[in-house]
């Protein structure tokens, strides 16, 4: 008989969380934590799965400075903490803008190959509709409005 009531009661949870519908905000909130976690706790290759196509070439360059050095360092410190400071969707443009905290963070930088420690910091993303799906636009930075090719 229990295990029937727990049949019933696992099959009532399923049908309630699969009939809530996510909003357009929450998808791009949870993308953007999803992201971020990928992106500061060097996992390129999953972050690569929501972003952009333009954004790709990008992420196989910061994945390409990765050292095992780097790695072991982030297993010492812990893993990344990601929360969404604020979100704004342009539904007539089919853009959004994203400000995420990082916490307990470390930041490599890819000329130097020098890894800095960074306790807190924040991360604005810009994302845009593709295919129905909203990814992230995460392209070599800018310095003054110019193009970096560092």
């Amino acid at each position: 008989m229990n295990k029937l009531y727990t049949l019933i009661y696992s099959v009532l949870i399923f049908t309630c969380l699969s009939c809530q519908q996510q909003t357009p905000q929450t998808q791009i909130e949870q993308t953007a934590i999803d992201f971020c976690e990928a992106f500061y706790n060097f996992n390129y290759p999953a972050a690569q799965a929501w972003s952009t196509p333009s954004s790709l070439s990008y992420l196989r360059f910061l994945a390409s400075n990765v050292r095992q050095t780097h790695l072991d360092l982030l297993k010492t410190r812990g893993a990344a903490k990601v929360s969404v400071i604020s979100s704004k969707i342009d539904a007539n443009s089919e853009e959004a803008t994203v400000v995420c905290q990082i916490k307990n963070t470390f930041v490599i930088n890819p000329v130097e190959g020098k890894i800095e420690y960074m306790s807190s910091l924040q991360d604005t993303l810009q994302f845009v509709r593709e295919n129905n799906k909203w990814l992230v636009k995460k392209d070599i930075p800018q310095q003054n409005g110019k193009q970096s090719h560092d």
